[in-house]
């Protein structure tokens, strides 16, 4: 039977060695067994690095599903600052409208309050608050004697409490009026309304503010477990390329495994027909002379008549 070997080194161990054959095979036996040690430490190595490459993806899977689920979650929080900050133009559209009505109703309140007449004159008050105005000026402004300026705080006290008396009795007067209370009620009415609207954009306004804060640290997080599964996508390459590293040496030595015991058997079969050949030659040697012997009469037993048999002479 006639071998092909696909490997230079065996090729040249055939070749090239001029020993025994006992020798030869011995010494290809022996790398026979450590190409087969060396095919259970590639098999070894490579599904070792394809256990930790399966290992690492799998973390790298499960970080990249919570990336995706945190992603999911920020971006439902952004859904919802964009909502209220819609919102929030909305209700200051709402709310200028309603100091847009409460600035008209205090102008037409002014304006109907000036008309009105009262027990208390208005110049009056005005006239008081005109020299309030003047005596607080000076004690700011004027070096007093201790009883000077004693006697203008006891004045601007007094006309401190004549004016918000005025003030009140004026008041109380015009709110009598059906027209001013009715006016009174509506601005009441509106600035209520106005200030419900501004307390309800500063609670929106809170709720942005957090909701940005919620949304920076949520994206920041959101970067670190990125980062820490891009890692492991990069331990998880290195692994499976040791891995196929290992598997493509497993092969290469799989195939001069293979050709190791194609040459084995080839030494063998070789040994075979040699000892063959050598056992035929001695063979007929022995007969020649058995032959010889016969002819010249001499006699033979019946082992050297069966060796001249199986040699072929008889």
């Amino acid at each position: 039977m006639k071998w092909i070997f696909t490997n230079p080194s065996v090729l040249s161990e055939i070749r090239y060695r001029s020993v025994s054959m006992t020798d030869l095979l011995e010494d290809f036996e022996t790398k026979k067994e450590a190409i087969r040690d060396e095919v259970e430490l590639h098999i070894k190595k490579r599904d070792e690095a394809n256990a930790e490459a399966q290992k690492y993806a799998k973390i790298r899977d499960e970080l990249n599903q919570k990336t995706h689920e945190m992603r999911e979650h920020a971006k439902e929080k952004i859904a919802e600052k964009n909502e209220l900050i819609e919102k929030i133009k909305t209700l200051r559209d709402e709310k200028e409208v309603h100091y847009k009505n409460l600035s008209e109703l205090k102008k037409q309140l002014r304006e109907y309050r000036s008309s009105l007449g009262t027990n208390i004159d208005i110049k009056d008050i005005k006239a008081k608050e005109k020299e309030l105005q003047y005596l607080e000026r000076r004690q700011q402004t004027t070096e007093l004697k201790k009883d000077e300026e004693n006697k203008i705080i006891v004045e601007i006290r007094r006309l401190n409490n004549e004016i918000k008396k005025s003030k009140t009795l004026r008041e109380q007067e015009l709110l009598k009026n059906g027209d001013v209370k009715e006016l009174t009620d509506k601005i009441n009415e509106e600035r209520t309304v106005g200030e419900g609207y501004k307390k309800e954009i500063e609670d929106l306004s809170n709720r942005i503010s957090q909701l940005s804060d919620e949304i920076n640290d949520e994206l920041q997080k959101l970067d670190e477990v990125r980062k820490v599964a891009d890692e492991n996508h990069e331990t998880f390459i290195k692994y499976s390329q040791e891995s196929e590293a290992e598997h493509a040496a497993f092969l290469k030595a799989k195939i001069e495994l293979k050709d190791m015991e194609k040459a084995i058997y080839s030494i063998r079969n070789k040994s075979k027909v040699t000892k063959r050949k050598e056992k035929e030659s001695e063979l007929q040697e022995k007969a020649s002379e058995l032959y010889e012997k016969f002819k010249a009469g001499e006699q033979l037993t019946t082992e050297d008549l069966l060796i001249l048999q199986k040699a072929g002479f008889l």
